[in-house]
């Protein structure tokens, strides 16, 4: 028998499938990763500005009845991403009286402009209805008490002298 040393054509031509199929797997595999990464990069941008802009119309909602707004541009925070973000602000009366449903919704834009959204993100707060009056009728209640005090001290005040 002969002692051959090294490998042979059929040795080599399935490690060279064994290592291409490999490859075919990871590269998968890598590409799944990178979307998966970069949606939560969005995902998170959303809820950064949506945290951003209910708090902007949450400032003005006490005194001022807010307003709905329909999908804007809003530029990304990140100066490296070239995703575009839309926010939307919806406004309505919530399932209890005298109080408002304020929604602000973020969606990352899909870049190639078709398809679902990257990311979407929405928050919702309850708030006091501004147009209620309520801090009318507190005003009014503390003023009366005020005055009820004013008349006592000057009751105990004539009935000192």
């Amino acid at each position: 028998m002969i002692d051959r040393k090294g490998f042979s054509l059929l040795e080599i031509l399935l490690a060279m499938a064994i290592l291409g199929g490999s490859l075919a797997v990871l590269s998968q595999i890598v590409g799944t990763g990178g979307d998966a990464a970069r949606s939560a990069k969005e995902l998170a941008m959303a809820r950064l500005l949506c945290q951003s802009k209910l708090a902007e119309v949450m400032v003005t909602a006490t005194t001022v009845m807010p307003t709905a707004v329909p999908p804007t541009p809003l530029p990304s925070p990140d100066s490296e991403s070239d995703t575009v973000f839309n926010f939307a602000v919806d406004v309505a009366p919530a399932a209890m009286d005298g109080l408002l449903a304020i929604r602000v919704s973020v969606e990352a834009v899909n870049p190639e402009g078709d398809g679902p959204a990257v990311a979407n993100y929405s928050i919702t707060r309850w708030i006091l209805d501004p147009t209620l009056g309520l801090e009318q009728l507190e005003a009014e209640a503390n003023a009366a008490a005020q005055s009820e005090a004013d008349a006592a001290a000057s009751a105990t005040d004539s009935g000192a002298i």
